[in-house]
Formats: C-alpha cells, sequence, structure tokens
C-alpha cells in the first residue's frame, strides 16, 4: 500500500494491508481492534510518548505543538479546521479569552496537518510592539538560495510597508522550492490593537498577511488567533476584513464531555485514574458556570497532579480538598508564591504585574529592559522576574534580535486572581495614564525629541495630579517626557509672569500720564466754569434788553393791527349792504321765473290726463270685443266637436286617424 500512495502515511498503510491480507489470522480479528488500531489517525489523537512522572497537563501555559499527545478533548473543531484549511487561505479562529484558541491551532490543527502525508512548514509569530519588525524576522532569508540574510533583506519591514505583496511573494517561492505547503500562524492578533497605537502600521501588517493568502490554490495559509471582542476593530482594514469573514472559525469553550476529556485522558495516558467519580464532577460542575475554564482545568490538573500517590496511581480526592478545588487553585498559587516574598519584594512584584497589564485588561508583552527601569535594583527586578516564571504566573520568551520579552503566562490570571483584580481597581485611573503616558513618551522617543509632541493644556494638568499620587517607577524615557512637558510648561509660565509684569509697567506709566492730563483737565474745566457763568450774565442783560425791545415793537404792531381791523370793519359793513340789496332782487327774479314754470306744468299734467281718458275708453271697447270674439271661438270649436263624434261613430277611429 505505501508504495502505491506514498502520500499515506507509512503505519496507516500498514494497517490497510493487514486488512487485505488473505488468511484471516493475519487480519484484525474484530473490529474493536482495528478501532484501536486506527484511533491515533483521528484528529488530535496520537500515541503517547510521555516520560516517565511528566505531567500530562499543561497548566496556565498553552499546549504547544509538541504538547500534541496530550491534547484531548477538541477533536470535532481540528476536524472541521482541517477541511476548512484546504480551501480557504485566509482563517480567523475566533473566541472569548482563555478558550484555547492557541492550544488549537498549535496542538491539535499544526500536528493534524503534518501527520496527513502532506508536508507543512508552520511560521508561528505575535505582533508584538513591531509587527512589520516580526514578520521580518519570520522570513529572514528565505528569498536568498543559501537562506542567509541578504543586504536586501537587512531592510525588511520598510520594503514591506512599501510593498505588501512581498511577503506573499517569498513564502510561495520558498514553498514551490521546498515542495511543502506554508502555514503563517498569527498567535494573539489583538496585540496588533493593544500594542501598536499607529494604525499605518496595522494596516501594513493586515496588507501583507493579505498578499499571503490571496488565492485558494497557493501552497501558501494564513490562520490567525483573535479574541471575539476584538474582531470589530480589524475593519479598519476593509480589504482584508472581507476576506477573513470567510474564513472564520468561531469557537467556545468545550463542551461538558469535551472538558471531561480533556481531564481524565491525559492522566489515563500517564496511567493514572481519579480515585473518585466526584472528583471529576466537582470540577466539571465548577467550571460549566467559569469563564476561560480550560486553562483553569490545566492549571487545577496541574496542581492535582503534583499531590498525587503514585504508589496507587491514584489522583486523590484529599490533594483535591486541599487544593480548595478549581476555584481556589490559581488564586491560592499565585497568593502562596507572594506570601514567600518580603513587603519590598511583594511591591515590586505589584509593579511588574500592573506594568504587564494593558488599560483593557490583556496581557502586555514588554520587553525585560522596560521591566527594569520599573526600579533602580535591576538585579532585583531580573530575580524576582525568574522567580515568577518558575512559578508559572509569567513567561519569559528570546527573539531572534536577542529581546527578552516578559508576560503573564495566561490572561486567565487577570480574571481569576483576586489580588491582581484589587491592584488593578486601585490603580484604575494610574493605569490608563500610565498607558497614555507610555505610547506618548515612545513616539517621542523616536521623532528624536520632537516638542511639538510633548503634552500640553488639560494632559500637563493631569500629568502633575498624577506625579503627585503616583508611588511606582516610571521607565527613563517616561521620566524624561514628563520633565520635559513640565519644563515647557515651566517656560510657558515664565512668558505668561513677564507678559504680567510688563503689562503691570506699562499700566503703571499710563496712570501717571493719565493723572497728570486729569489735572489739566480739571484747571480747564474751573476756566471754563468761571468763563461760563460771565457769559451767563451777558446773556442774560442782553435777554432783558432784547424783551424791552421786542415789547415796545408788540404794542406798537397791536396798535396797527387794531386800527387796521377798524378800517376793515367798516369796509365789510358797507360791502354787505350793497350785497343785500342785490341779492334781493335776485330772488325776486327767481322766484317769477319758478311762478312761470309751475303753470307751464300744470297745463301739460291737465293734457296728459285728457289722453289717459281718451285710451281708457279705447281699452274697454277693445275688451269687450276680445270677449265676443273668444265666445264665438269657444261655441265653432264645440261644433267641431260634434261632427268629429258623429264622425268616428260612422267609420270608426282608424279612418279619422288616416284623415288626421
Amino acid at each position: 500500500m505505501h508504495e502505491v500512495a506514498t502520500d499515506v502515511p507509512a503505519a496507516l498503510a500498514e494497517i490497510v494491508d493487514k486488512c487485505l491480507r488473505k488468511k484471516s489470522d493475519e487480519r484484525f480479528p474484530d473490529a474493536r481492534s482495528l478501532l484501536r488500531a486506527l484511533e491515533p489517525f483521528q484528529p488530535g489523537q496520537y500515541k503517547s510518548d510521555l516520560q516517565v512522572d511528566a505531567s500530562p497537563y499543561a497548566g496556565l501555559s498553552s499546549f504547544q505543538e509538541s504538547d500534541a499527545a496530550r491534547f484531548f478533548g477538541r477533536s470535532r473543531e481540528i476536524a472541521a479546521m482541517v477541511t476548512r484549511i484546504r480551501d480557504q487561505p485566509l482563517m480567523g479562529v475566533v473566541g472569548p479569552s482563555g478558550v484555547g484558541k492557541s492550544s488549537l491551532v498549535r496542538a491539535g490543527l499544526v500536528p493534524t496537518l503534518k501527520q496527513s502525508g502532506e508536508s507543512w512548514e508552520t511560521l508561528v509569530l505575535r505582533p508584538g510592539r513591531q509587527p512589520l519588525q516580526a514578520l521580518a524576522s519570520l522570513v529572514e532569508g528565505f528569498d536568498s538560495p543559501t537562506g542567509e540574510p541578504t543586504q536586501e533583506s537587512l531592510n525588511l519591514p520598510d520594503r514591506m510597508r512599501l510593498e505588501p505583496g512581498y511577503l506573499g511573494t517569498v513564502l510561495r517561492r520558498r514553498a514551490q522550492r521546498e515542495k511543502r505547503h506554508i502555514l503563517l500562524f498569527v498567535d494573539q492578533f489583538e496585540e496588533l490593537f493593544t500594542l501598536v497605537p499607529d494604525a499605518n502600521d496595522r494596516l501594513a501588517f493586515t496588507a501583507c498577511l493579505a498578499s499571503v493568502a490571496d488565492d485558494a490554490t497557493s501552497p501558501t495559509r494564513v490562520v490567525i488567533s483573535i479574541r471575539s471582542d476584538f474582531l470589530d476593530r480589524v475593519s479598519e482594514d476593509q480589504r482584508f476584513m472581507s476576506e477573513l469573514s470567510q474564513g472564520l472559525f468561531f469557537i467556545g469553550a468545550p463542551n461538558r464531555e469535551g472538558l471531561r476529556d480533556a481531564l481524565v485522558q491525559p492522566a489515563a495516558l500517564a496511567g493514572y485514574r481519579f480515585e473518585t467519580p466526584d472528583i471529576v464532577e466537582n470540577m466539571l460542575e465548577h467550571l460549566a458556570t467559569t469563564s476561560g475554564a480550560l486553562p483553569l482545568l490545566q492549571f487545577a490538573a496541574s496542581k492535582l497532579w503534583e499531590a498525587r500517590d503514585p504508589a496507587r496511581k491514584m489522583l486523590t480526592l484529599a490533594s483535591y480538598k486541599a487544593l480548595g478545588g478549581i476555584a481556589g487553585a490559581l488564586a491560592s498559587h499565585a497568593d502562596s508564591v507572594l506570601s514567600q516574598l518580603n513587603p519590598q519584594q511583594r511591591g515590586l512584584v505589584r509593579a511588574l504585574f500592573l506594568r504587564l497589564v494593558t488599560s483593557e485588561r490583556t496581557r502586555a508583552l514588554v520587553t525585560l529592559e522596560e521591566l527594569q527601569e520599573v526600579t533602580q535594583d535591576r538585579t532585583e527586578v531580573r530575580r524576582i522576574v525568574d522567580l515568577l516564571v518558575g512559578a508559572r504566573l509569567l513567561v519569559v520568551q528570546t527573539g531572534d534580535g536577542g529581546t527578552t520579552t516578559v508576560e503573564i503566562v495566561h490572561e486567565s490570571l487577570i480574571h481569576s486572581w483576586p489580588t491582581l483584580n484589587r491592584w488593578l481597581e486601585e490603580t484604575q485611573e494610574d493605569s490608563e495614564f500610565l498607558e497614555q503616558l507610555r505610547s506618548a513618551s515612545k513616539q517621542w522617543q523616536l521623532k528624536g525629541q520632537d516638542g511639538g509632541l510633548l503634552w500640553r493644556g488639560d494632559m500637563v494638568a493631569e500629568a502633575t495630579r498624577f506625579k503627585k499620587r503616583y508611588r511606582g517607577e516610571l521607565t527613563k524615557v517616561q521620566q524624561e517626557f514628563l520633565k520635559a512637558v513640565f519644563d515647557l510648561e515651566a517656560r510657558g509660565v515664565r512668558r505668561r509672569r513677564a507678559a504680567v509684569v510688563g503689562g503691570a509697567v506699562f499700566l503703571s506709566g499710563l496712570l501717571v500720564v493719565a493723572g497728570i492730563a486729569l489735572l489739566v483737565i480739571r484747571e480747564s474745566r474751573n476756566k471754563a466754569e468761571e468763563n461760563a457763568v460771565v457769559a451767563k450774565r451777558a446773556e442774560k442783560e442782553a435777554k432783558d434788553r432784547l424783551a424791552e425791545v421786542q415789547a415796545k415793537e408788540l404794542e406798537r404792531q397791536r396798535a396797527e393791527a387794531a386800527k387796521k381791523v377798524a378800517e376793515a370793519e367798516t369796509v365789510k359793513a358797507n360791502t354787505q349792504v350793497e350785497m343785500t340789496n342785490e341779492e334781493l332782487k335776485k330772488k325776486n327774479d327767481e322766484l317769477e321765473l319758478a311762478i312761470k314754470d309751475i303753470e307751464k306744468q300744470k297745463r301739460a299734467a291737465e293734457e296728459a290726463q285728457g289722453r289717459a281718458e281718451e285710451s281708457a275708453k279705447a281699452a274697454k271697447i277693445a275688451q269687450g270685443e276680445a270677449q265676443t270674439a273668444q265666445k264665438h271661438a269657444e261655441a265653432l270649436l264645440k261644433k267641431e266637436q260634434e261632427r268629429v263624434r258623429r264622425l268616428e261613430s260612422q267609420f270608426g277611429s282608424t279612418v279619422i286617424d288616416d284623415l288626421k
């Protein structure tokens, strides 16, 4: 079989060959035996390769590709993802925090693809604070036949910013050259929005990813894992969101049976079992209403494993009760780590954890160098970080460029550790301000300490209040940024003070000049008042003289007027006498004419009355003649009607109608 189908795994080909053998004793004795032989080839099923006494649980850490043998509870999702990725070049694994997105891809999808018989190469990265640099570090040297970095690859981030399609070209060339498929997995995709403030950097990064997954027939695939509450942020790149929406793969917490498999099967893989079913059922009951159930299960199970009974190969009920169950496992572990530290160290742990959580309550990826600036004792910071890494509360990674980054081991610690939640609540206002300060100071440093990027106005007042209340340590860049902000504000205050002093001096001089002018005005006003008195007196005398002249003139005018009135009255009386005689004569003439008209009208009326009487007589005669004619007509009509009746009686009505 393997010689015919070379792409089929040798072990699977051997099972098929065994099923096809002629002799029955060489074949599988029953279906159960065949099923048991095929189980390792199901998605998510692997043979045990655990070392003796190695923990079968991942704790708070994500499952890696090497953990595929102990990754249970996601068989159905893995099979669906394998089918989807063959047809969809871009796939987004979406779900809430703590649901196991990273583990599903790393320990589920990737090993299953490689087990399928096809040759797959997996490239894994996280965006971090410099996503283009992360991409460049991942593919550095891929475009070189020798695999060594070339002079052109030294400036890959800038090239990918200008030519987003370059990344897709490089990966497709490598896939064709190596005769394999390439899967680019971008884990914790939400870091692109929580850690990268520049929208242009985000758009350049998504454009590069789109160039890798722009063809379903290409041997390259892109998978991203992103928290569901950040999915809407992806829409700032409409093209990328349009492509991603066709390949969204939503996952939730495993169902009860999936959680049971993730709890029981790893223990069975190591040869252990739970002392009583009540332990499993109690754990499942608590996880049913708990967000981030999978990591909490893994952590509680790993702590239970540490307290196992090796002699009986059991995970005991007493150990589970001592642990405090699911609810108390994570908090009790973190608090137990804190209890071993002195007050100064606990204060440093508090400062570190607050720096490792963003204002949006997500994990922050922070360089070790930046963390060491929290306090002046850099050695103590490194020692505390190592202690927390050993306690599986923090994880440290070193990139290709030698940069060491630190982050909280899992986001479930942010939500399930009451102590950390109390710290975050106490410093919520400071946390938001620190996030702004971190971003602003970083931009200020990258732009060569450009004074135009310094805060002004309300932000200066807020920074002043923050400085008074904050008791933690700031990084060197943040301290320099705040100092520059306060210096700029102080210079502005000095300029304003100088302007106030200059204004006061000018105002004083103006007041002196105004005082002198006031004295001059007062003198002028006194003289003007004296002149006004003299003028009023002269005016009064002139008015008195004028009044006398006017009185005399008035008397003279009155006398002349009386004389003219008397003359006018005399003329008027004479005129009225003359007019009275003429009017009387005229009235007599008019009366005589009226009498003549009346007599004339009387004669005309008498004539008209005579004519009316004659007309009345004529009308009376005509009326009599009319009455006589009417009587004659009625007699003729009656006679004609008699004739018609006689004819009808003799000849009938038909003849009469014809005659008519």
